[in-house]
């Protein structure tokens, strides 16, 4: 009997211990207020690095600081700030310069202005008459690569076109001699892969000045590789894997891939595949 009455004594009192979670439909839960000040300094500091290749200078920081407390750090606010970084002079400077030391190995101004003269003074040469044309060619090549900086200021020239320019010039050519170290450059440094058999074979073929297909598109000339090329979703995916690379150290998911590129792709605007990943929580450290 006295069992009975225990075991009815454990049962009563285990049954009024039990908890039973309410869910209230619609209910929000309050925003989180416990992000330090740590987190946006870093993140401040990190974004203008990245972006402009410095540090924030003299009201940069404060100012910066005032967006991102706004709503305590949220994405709105975080693509607030980074429009505020975008507008800075020294946006396109860097965009220049880190694609002048990735592509062309930190080619100087001068050495530029220097091969021009020296194929102005070639055209001077009688005996290199045969070569006119070439030559001419060659300093018309230059003088677009001079000018991407105020082309990109003037914006008459956006991301993917300076990138052409930077892979269509003669010190490119130099460095990646002959038509299939070209094609491999190209594949290697945009793409992050080796191409194909069937792409290299084509690619050299196409460049050469032979009619045949890459990406699904013909062409028969190295204008036509470049712009089949840099308007391939094959590009706009290696734009991607360039930025989570170089910035969150991985491979993106397929499933980034897919969305980011297709944000560039739709756009043209390479700002604002910037902002959508420069925004996100990874890289803000959240």
């Amino acid at each position: 009997m006295r069992k009975a009455l225990f075991a009815l004594l454990i049962i009563f009192v285990a049954s009024c211990s039990k908890k039973e979670d309410v869910i209230i439909p619609g209910n929000v839960p309050p925003p989180d207020h416990t992000i330090d000040s740590s987190t946006l300094e870093i993140y401040l500091n990190k974004v203008y690095i990245n972006i402009l290749g410095r540090e924030p200078i003299n009201n940069e920081k404060p100012e910066g600081l005032q967006i991102l407390k706004q709503n305590n750090f949220s994405e709105a606010n975080r693509k607030q700030f980074l429009d505020v970084v975008f507008a800075k002079p020294e946006y396109n400077r860097n965009l220049y310069n880190v694609a002048r030391i990735e592509y062309l190995q930190n080619l100087d101004s001068t050495e530029i202005e220097y091969q021009i003269y020296l194929f102005n003074l070639l055209l001077q040469q009688p005996q290199y008459a045969p070569f006119y044309d070439a030559l001419n060619a060659e300093v018309a090549r230059l003088n677009t690569l001079k000018a991407v900086m105020p082309d990109l200021n003037a914006g008459t020239l956006d991301h993917k076109g300076m990138l052409k320019r930077f892979t269509d010039n003669y010190f490119y050519d130099q460095i990646n001699m002959g038509t299939e170290n070209f094609v491999v450059s190209t594949f290697q440094n945009f793409l992050f892969r080796y191409p194909t058999t069937a792409e290299l074979a084509y690619g050299k073929a196409m460049v050469d000045g032979l009619n045949t297909t890459l990406f699904l598109q013909t062409g028969q000339n190295k204008n036509d590789y470049l712009r089949i090329f840099f308007d391939s979703d094959d590009y706009y995916e290696g734009q991607v894997r360039y930025i989570f690379r170089k910035y969150l150290f991985r491979e993106p998911l397929s499933e980034e891939i897919g969305y980011y590129a297709n944000i560039y792709k739709s756009t043209n605007d390479y700002k604002k595949l910037q902002k959508e990943f420069f925004a996100t929580n990874e890289y803000a450290g959240l």
